[in-house]
């Protein structure tokens, strides 16, 4: 049968690579009307004098006084009254708009009037797209006296009203052309709001004017714009805001995976800066967004560019440079490094090996996959020769198992194994390897990329590894939780494994439920425990689908496997090995079409100790039962779990405390470089947190990553004194002093560490952090703990 399934998977492979799938391509400038178009929030004030420094891409003085942008957008996000212009509004926030924002003698229109006199426009006029606000049937029933939104003949005339309006007032401006009109909302809902989109399409149209929107990757309708009347559409990317520091999920790849979907469907691509670029971080990230442009050619096509809501187009000398360079057509190059001369060989799996220079600082390795390579399944080591105290030695540094199609942004993906070395560790060269599947993949020197940014994600041998705090600090309020919190910070018994299930419709007394959210999460984990290496056959989850009341089966399933570590894949430590199962099965056990009882299977037939089932969830997942099997006879009563990623909560009020610990977070091997979901408290109280890494292991380093944000009263923490135990019970000093010193700073998180020239072995790291005295008043707001082998 081994055969059958080689030759499924070659059938499968050829398919798919000779299906005929016609990109569209990139939009070119003379359909879109535009090359360089700038959103210009308007919500502040707009200076002539700022409006200056804001066209020619200068920062604090006139660089030049060429304007850089052909197009400006001009978006307003809240009215006089605070309504949001993304949402429901009434003619009287559309009428201020119009007349005060926009058309009024100190509004922006003439402000960039009097800026452009001042500056060199090579006699053109500078295109301007104005906003639509949102126009909603349901939110707008009462949009005025007498117009009725609900109402087809009503919104139409508020729409012709407010672009009738536009296009009158906007002939006062001879220095200025109106291009047309922009979509406010990112995305389009099905039903209502496509007709409603229809209806502004053709009002625009009618009026000569062309209608642009800018949907986030995923957005519903993205890539059906064209249907909905849209003339221009540009894809936004989003990796600025949701880069692992930001508290997001995507790493660099993003940008080319966004890159081939808008050439494919036929949009542009938005040029994205977080918070004007002005730390080093988001200049790279910037950087980045630029040199892909060169690299996958959208630097040549109808680009948007968000360069965040102020008076200046960013907050660095640098962002400003490079942007200036990239819309005059210089090529910018990236902070990651590809097309090296990797060394290729075969022998019986693949490697890639290449030699690292003195001037690189490598942070990980991306792996660029293409359609081709949707159906390879298989684990990549990444590991290092590194230098240290005279000595040099293979290392490994990273580890990712590639199983089933867990891809993201459609087949373009890519895979990111990072990995952080000690401060004197230096890396002389890298070897990736690709093992396992009944195939290889095909890579070339283009598809592994070197990235030297740091990446907001530690590996380590802590990573994933259950803790505790105290005093207590976790509170939560789960929507469909466990019968016992305990599963959050230790592995224990609740309603995965009391042997009581529904074959039928879904129970919430029987189940534990998440819902799919790629801000919080991108997989739903689930750690397993056997207590010692059990020899397994299968294991079952019982859970629920058909799509009733949101509650559906996942998009994908697997289970990871080790004897070393709790498997917590991409998170697993370097050093874990780790084996990957794809769901064999899935059986229907009963009830209606829409609301279904049922199970995964997991043919394992191996040895282990430790499990992780992951999911990749669509809408809400409900699980009710985790069973294990040995030749058919249930052994579930050996079963300890828990969660690595939380079941969904309710909102937590601020009587219980704004920044309590949701028990996964400061080992998920993620850093957070900014305040968001992170763990604080006053620094006038007193916190233990103790990591157990559930077996003995050789620790080098300790570190804790806490934010520095002087404005907010946030700073590090100023004692933390760390010590080991092999037993829970006795401590010894980490590093003989135990007390940790200040590291390096990625944006408001900053390191905490203690190096040791020798390893201790431990199971149990703690870290006590004492009273501030000197700042009571202040947080200590903490992101991550970390043990490095």
């Amino acid at each position: 049968m081994y055969w059958v399934g080689t030759l499924f998977i070659i059938i499968a492979i050829f398919y798919d690579n000779a299906a005929n799938r016609i990109d569209i391509g990139f939009p070119t400038v003379v359909q879109a009307g535009f090359h360089h178009n700038a959103l210009l929030y308007i919500d502040g004030d707009h200076s002539p004098e700022k409006l200056m420094l804001w066209l020619t891409g200068s920062y604090e003085f006139i660089e030049s006084r060429n304007v850089i942008f052909d197009t400006i957008t001009l978006i307003a996000e809240k009215t006089l009254s605070g309504a949001s212009t993304a949402y429901s509004t009434n003619k009287q926030d559309w009428t201020w708009l119009l007349e005060t924002k926009l058309f009024s003698k100190y509004g922006i229109l003439s402000n960039l009037t009097q800026a452009l006199n001042q500056l060199d426009n090579k006699n053109k006029k500078l295109q301007i797209i104005i906003m639509i606000p949102y126009t909603d049937s349901i939110g707008q029933q009462n949009f005025s006296l007498t117009w009725d939104l609900s109402l087809q003949n009503h919104r139409q005339q508020a729409i012709q009203w407010y672009v009738d309006t536009v296009k009158g007032k906007m002939k006062q401006y001879s220095m200025l052309h109106l291009w047309g009109i922009y979509l406010m909302r990112e995305d389009i809902s099905l039903g209502i709001n496509e007709q409603i989109t229809l209806e502004i399409s053709s009002i625009v149209h009618s009026r000569q004017l062309r209608l642009i929107w800018i949907p986030y990757a995923s957005a519903i309708s993205w890539n059906n714009w064209t249907q909905l009347g849209i003339d221009v559409a540009i894809l936004q990317p989003g990796y600025a805001f949701a880069s692992p520091l930001m508290q997001g999920t995507f790493n660099a790849g993003r940008l080319r995976a966004t890159a081939k979907l808008a050439q494919q469907y036929g949009l542009g691509v938005e040029i994205e800066s977080h918070q004007g670029s002005s730390t080093d971080y988001e200049i790279a990230l910037l950087q980045n967004y630029l040199a892909q442009g060169s690299i996958d050619g959208y630097q040549h096509v109808p680009t948007v560019y968000f360069l965040g809501n102020y008076e200046s187009i960013a907050r660095s000398k640098k962002a400003c440079d490079l942007l200036r360079k990239y819309t005059s057509g210089i090529r910018i190059e990236p902070t990651f490094i590809s097309n090296g001369k990797w060394s290729w060989t075969k022998n019986p799996n693949i490697e890639a090996k290449i030699g690292v220079s003195s001037d690189m600082r490598p942070s990980g390795i991306r792996i660029n996959w293409s359609p081709k390579h949707k159906y390879w399944f298989g684990r990549v080591l990444v590991e290092g020769f590194i230098a240290m105290n005279n000595n040099s030695t293979w290392k490994m540094l990273s580890s990712a198992e590639i199983g089933e199609k867990t891809w993201r942004d459609e087949d373009w993906s890519s895979t990111l194994l990072p990995f952080s070395l000690l401060s004197l560790e230096k890396i002389l060269s890298i070897r990736v390897a690709f093992i396992g599947s009944s195939w290889l993949p095909s890579l070339a020197n283009e598809d592994l990329i070197i990235e030297q940014i740091p990446n907001g994600i530690a590996l380590q041998a802590s990573t994933g590894a259950p803790y505790r705090i105290s005093p207590s600090m976790f509170s939560y309020n789960p929507q469909y939780g466990d019968t016992t919190i305990k599963t959050l910070s230790n592995f224990s018994r609740g309603l995965l494994t009391d042997g009581q299930w529904s074959n039928d419709q879904w129970e919430p007394t029987m189940s534990v439920g998440w819902l799919d959210n790629t801000y919080t999460h991108s997989y739903i984990r689930i750690a397993l425990d056997f207590t010692a290496i059990t020899n397994i056959d299968e294991i079952t989850v019982r859970l629920h689908g058909g799509s009733y009341g949101s509650i559906n089966w996942p998009n994908t399933a697997r289970l990871l496997i080790s004897s070393d570590c709790v498997p917590f894949s991409p998170y697993s430590s370097s050093d874990c090995t780790v084996k990957s199962y794809p769901c064999t099965d899935r059986i229907i056990t009963g009830s209606k079409k829409t609301d279904q009882g049922g199970l995964l299977l997991f043919k394992v037939s191996s040895s282990f100790r430790w499990a992780t089932v992951e999911f990749q969830p669509n809408a809400w997942l409900m699980i009710d039962e985790v069973q294990a099997f040995v030749n058919g006879n249930d052994i579930s009563h050996l079963v300890n779990y828990y969660f690595l990623t939380p079941p969904t909560s309710k909102s937590v009020s601020s009587s219980d405390g704004a920044y309590l610990d949701d028990g996964v977070r400061l080992n998920d091997g993620a850093i957070a470089g900014i305040l968001g979901p992170i763990t604080g408290w006053m620094k006038n109280e007193l916190r233990t947190i103790t990591i157990d890494l559930l077996i003995n292991r050789n620790i080098r380093e300790t570190s804790v990553w806490a934010l520095i944000k002087p404005d907010w009263a946030i700073s590090p923490p100023r004692s933390v004194i760390v010590s080991t135990s092999l037993d829970g019970i006795k401590w010894i000093l980490f590093g003989q002093q135990g007390q940790m010193q200040l590291g390096e700073r990625m944006l408001d998180a900053q390191r905490l560490f203690i190096t040791t020239a020798n390893s201790t072995l431990a199971r149990y790291i703690k870290f006590d952090f004492v009273i501030d005295e000197v700042s009571p008043g202040w947080w200590t707001m903490v992101s991550e703990v970390t043990a490095t082998n």
